[in-house]
């Protein structure tokens, strides 16, 4: 398969922080697309659009402010792994979660499409209990 094919399978949506580019809403594309999917999944309490798609969303927001050991790691892990499974475009994931001292859960997830690469996301909880996707320095 061509990467152009690969990248189309990810998919094009309106950008979720509804900017505009030229007149029209800016669009995200491929693994952007994949990544704002994710991420608005993840952000979606669950059920809360249960009258247009079965299964959608999480409740890994719930977990702001619980203490930051393993018994909560492992809680998260179960969440994510029910949250994903529901997202076509996935084939696998990997998941590394830590608390850092400021209290905020940080989620570094590699996202493997069915056809492609890994595609990395940094996640965090923040303080207003909301995931929000965040830029790492290049190391």
């Amino acid at each position: 398969m061509a990467e152009d094919e690969v990248l189309y399978e990810l998919g094009v949506d309106i950008n979720s922080d509804f900017t505009f580019h030229d007149g029209d809403l800016k669009l995200a594309s491929y693994d952007n697309n994949l990544i704002q999917a994710v991420a608005n999944r993840l952000n979606t309490k669950l059920d809360r659009l249960d009258l247009f798609y079965e299964d959608y969303g999480s409740v890994l927001t719930s977990f702001f402010g619980w203490k930051g050991n393993d018994t909560t790691i492992g809680l998260i892990k179960v969440e994510l792994d029910n949250t994903l499974r529901n997202e076509s475009r996935l084939a696998s994931y990997t998941a590394d979660i830590t608390y850092e001292g400021d209290g905020l859960l940080h989620i570094r997830l590699g996202l493997i499409p069915n056809a492609g690469v890994i595609i990395d996301v940094n996640l965090v909880l923040n303080n207003m209990g909301e995931l929000e996707v965040v830029e790492t320095e290049e190391e």
